[in-house]
């Protein structure tokens, strides 16, 4: 059963809450979390990374991290490509903020030039450990588990990062704002405007439009654009729809208008997507989001040692690496 590859803990007194999974990477997903960064490691091949307007090309062991609330997805260049994932949410770094205060990282991807350097090594070397500990389980898994996390995250603390304003909402407004997100979700394919979700919540138009804003960080326009883009992106890969179907359903008024979107998202028109898709992996999926890997199948595993040998050189490594050749 995949699922079993995919680990989770926490430690809800001190609000520490983590999920971590290596998997194939796929095509077809676009979104966002509300509350969580993520930290994504390449493993094996090349992957192509949309991160809020940026896009990204990541190769083998290059690292992207990712904050709450930026709209991101992958795609792999080639096939085989695995991913280490690291989840967690915001509150991590609670306990020495200010209320309402949240980090925004400045870290930018790593690259050819760039990920040997120390803090792209210990984000590795730490999300290893953690995988690795969760995968095998034992007496001592949560203590080794949490500092392992909690090591990452002092790490992280280390880059660049500003501290942002949030707005407080109250209960109400939480409720509010979860309700326009359901009701954005059951009707975006729908001629669908601020007066329709002022009529729903039986609020007047501006106060939704800067709720929304405040709440969910982008404006009701855009996050309805995003919405119908990854409703697409999962039709393009997995149904055989010709491209202006796809559009009709998605929600947009016609063709040069999806065109035009998911080119100033992704860089490319949607039958160039379609025609990249890695058909066999997609068959693989057989209905599953994604495939979870075992932390010991020998490729991950071969990555993870790499990995939590953090304070190597590079020098040193390939050194290894021609040691265990010979």
């Amino acid at each position: 059963m995949q699922d079993q590859f995919f680990y989770q803990m926490q430690w809800p007194r001190d609000r520490l809450f983590v999920s971590c999974y290596a998997h194939e990477l796929f095509n077809y997903r676009y979104h966002w979390h509300d509350r969580d960064y993520e930290l994504d490691i390449l493993l094996r091949g090349r992957a192509e990374f949309c991160s809020g307007q940026n896009t990204y090309h990541l190769e083998e062991n290059d690292v992207i991290l990712i904050n709450p609330r930026v709209w991101h997805a992958s795609f792999a260049l080639e096939e085989n490509s695995m991913t280490l994932v690291l989840r967690f949410s915001d509150s991590a770094f609670s306990s020495f903020l200010g209320k309402n205060e949240s980090l925004c990282f400045k870290l930018p991807p790593s690259c050819a030039a760039t990920r040997d350097q120390e803090i792209y090594r210990k984000l590795r070397c730490f999300a290893a450990m953690l995988l690795s500990s969760m995968g095998q389980g034992g007496t001592y898994q949560n203590l080794f588990s949490r500092a392992a996390f909690e090591m990452l995250l002092t790490s992280l603390c280390g880059a660049d990062h500003v501290r942002e304003q949030t707005v407080d909402q109250n209960k109400k407004s939480q409720e509010a704002v979860e309700q326009l997100l359901e009701f954005i979700a059951g009707h975006y394919a729908e001629k669908l405007s601020l007066d329709d979700l002022a009529r729903y919540t039986h609020y007047n138009r501006t106060y939704v439009s800067t709720l929304f804003k405040n709440t969910v960080g982008i404006k009701f326009h855009d996050y309805l654009t995003k919405v119908r883009l990854a409703n697409a992106i999962f039709q393009l890969a997995l149904t055989g729809k010709n491209i202006t179907q796809i559009a009709v359903d998605s929600g947009f008024s016609d063709l040069k208008t999806f065109d035009n979107r998911f080119r100033d998202i992704f860089g490319y028109l949607p039958a160039e997507y379609r025609q990249r898709l890695n058909l066999s992996h997609l068959t693989r999926l057989n209905g599953r989001q994604q495939l979870f890997i075992s932390p010991d199948e020998p490729v991950v595993a071969k990555k993870l040692r790499e990995f939590m040998n953090v304070w190597q050189t590079p020098d040193q490594r390939g050194a290894d690496r021609f040691e265990t050749s010979i």
